[in-house]
């Protein structure tokens, strides 16, 4: 089995992104958007934001995970700061997402699709982060978000280490997957900056769904192999019952109802996926309780 050190590297985002190549990161995609339009203010104020990007959360494969600091000589709340941030991380997100999409594939395919659960959960729940960012308005609740989001990674940089030990998989070949899911999210962004789905307004109520068509494509799966969801039918019900309150929110713009309703949404999360846990090891118990009657 190969030594496997990749999934630290899931966690690095803006400084690795704009280290390996400066036409990429952060200023690559402000410079898209600007391209064409007189933006002098705002570049100053980028100058400023970028200057004011302190390495809080210490070094990971000898590069810094940056997040941006709440201090500083310009007002924090400024809105063309904020619209300015909000892009930094909506391309920060959706290239992470990309890479963890490259993880989550890799692991289906060695496992058979075992091993991936809880990869999928973690991705989830570092999208809920993301995808709330473009309903906040201050640099204290990005700040926040953007710290969620760098735990979620290392979840998911943890759990990929564990199924790749489990499934005696090979960092080489992992590489392969996430290079290969980032290029092409560098391509859409590029090719249509439209593509940057994160900082849209819909972008919460969008994981939302996306979150919602998973369990129900998970509860399907378990039904057809024998598996009681009853339980675990009954906490997605009460998540999706959520949607039209979220609406609302995604709609009138709440950006401090989102952040409550996501800690009510992220409790029914787990209630599902702990009874979808428990379900998987009834089965099993079930299963081995059935084999050892036909030896009989």
């Amino acid at each position: 089995m190969n030594n496997f050190s990749y999934p630290s590297n899931i966690i690095c985002q803006e400084s690795h992104l704009v280290n390996n190549n400066p036409k990429r990161g952060f200023v690559g995609v402000v410079g898209v958007f600007m391209k064409g339009q007189r933006y002098t203010g705002m570049i100053i104020m980028l100058v400023f934001l970028l200057a004011l990007i302190s390495p809080v959360a210490g070094l990971v494969d000898g590069r810094y995970t940056e997040i941006p600091s709440s201090t500083g000589p310009l007002d924090k709340d400024n809105p063309e700061l904020i619209s300015i941030l909000k892009t930094h991380t909506a391309y920060v997100g959706v290239m992470q997402q990309a890479r963890m999409d490259g993880v989550i594939s890799y692991i289906d395919r060695i496992s058979n699709g075992a091993g991936s659960i809880n990869l999928r959960w973690i991705q989830d729940d570092y999208l809920t982060a993301a995808s709330s960012i473009s309903l906040l308005y201050t640099s204290d609740e990005i700040t926040a978000a953007r710290e969620e989001m760098r735990a979620q990674s290392i979840r998911f940089s943890d759990e990929t280490k564990a199924q790749i030990v489990a499934f005696n998989g090979s960092d080489a070949e992992l590489r392969v997957s996430t290079n290969a899911t980032e290029a092409d999210a560098e391509t859409s962004f590029v090719r249509m900056p439209d593509a940057i789905w994160l900082e849209k307004g819909s972008a919460r109520l969008t994981a939302f769904n996306t979150s919602a068509e998973k369990r129900e494509n998970l509860l399907l799966t378990l039904s057809r192999r024998g598996v009681d969801i009853t339980d675990a039918k009954i906490l997605s019900d009460q998540i999706d019952a959520r949607r039209t309150e979220l609406q609302d929110v995604v709609i009138n713009k709440k950006n401090s109802a989102v952040l409550s309703l996501n800690g009510v949404i992220s409790k029914l999360n787990n209630q599902f996926r702990s009874s979808v846990d428990d379900a998987l090891k009834n089965h099993e118990i079930q299963l081995k309780a059935a084999a050892l009657m036909a030896m009989k």
